[in-house]
């Protein structure tokens, strides 16, 4: 985006110094200021860069995650198993349950 001088300035600048200063001093005006937003334009995208996520951090916070859910779904599973071994265990109407479906009592 280049940056341009209002004409109002430039016929100001061109009454007090002359056409042909005037056009230089407004071509350096404008380099002047489009080297600033180009350095400003460069800071901000840098900051950006070191404020934002970019796609490896989330890539990696992906595998974090995933690696997390594995291992609660495992110890979800586990703690299910030894619920149901706490209730047979604890439960007499379980136990003869079990061994209804088992086949040892008739």
């Amino acid at each position: 985006m280049a940056a341009t001088i209002p004409v109002k300035i430039y016929e100001i600048l061109e009454d007090k110094l002359g056409r042909d200063e005037a056009k230089e001093v407004v071509k350096e005006l404008e380099d002047a200021v489009n080297a600033i937003i180009l350095q400003k334009k460069t800071e901000v995208k840098e900051e950006l860069s070191r404020e934002l996520a970019s796609k490896a951090d989330i890539a990696r916070l992906e595998g974090k995650i995933e690696a997390i859910k594995i291992d609660l779904e495992r110890k979800l599973k586990l703690y299910f198993i030894m619920l149901i071994f706490v209730i047979i265990l604890v439960s007499p109407r379980a136990i003869d349950l079990l061994a209804k479906l088992l086949g040892v009592i008739k």
